[in-house]
């Protein structure tokens, strides 16, 4: 019996997604150590590239409901108290995902309608 291949898709991040991911990361640099900055910006940059595989784990982000695409999101734990958003909708033609944000939670909410 043949195995059944794993449907992977192309993970994009798109360029105002990683302005954001940078945002992220100048944050984590100021408020940690290095050492360990650079190990939550790892694990944040990997957790996004999973999404090549079982990408509909996501849940549906309501505020970004209007829009022409289906947004998801999944968590990144930064902290125990902190956490990213990593926004994305799949485009089921072209099998790729577009991550279009990673957004702290603790900002203000109206903020996650930018660039949309």
């Amino acid at each position: 019996m043949e195995k059944e291949k794993a449907d992977y898709y192309k993970t994009v991040i798109t360029a105002s997604a990683e302005i954001f991911f940078y945002e992220v990361v100048e944050y984590l640099y100021e408020h940690m150590s290095f050492d360990r900055a650079e190990e939550v910006a790892t694990e944040l940059h990997e957790l996004a590239l999973s999404l090549n595989q079982l990408y509909h784990r996501g849940t549906i982000e309501k505020k970004l409901l209007k829009r022409k695409n289906i947004y998801r999101y999944i968590l990144f734990k930064r902290t125990p108290r902190a956490e990213v958003k990593i926004i994305y909708y799949v485009d089921q033609i072209t099998k790729t995902i577009y991550i279009t944000d990673f957004f702290p939670t603790e900002k203000d909410p109206k903020k996650l309608l930018r660039n949309k």
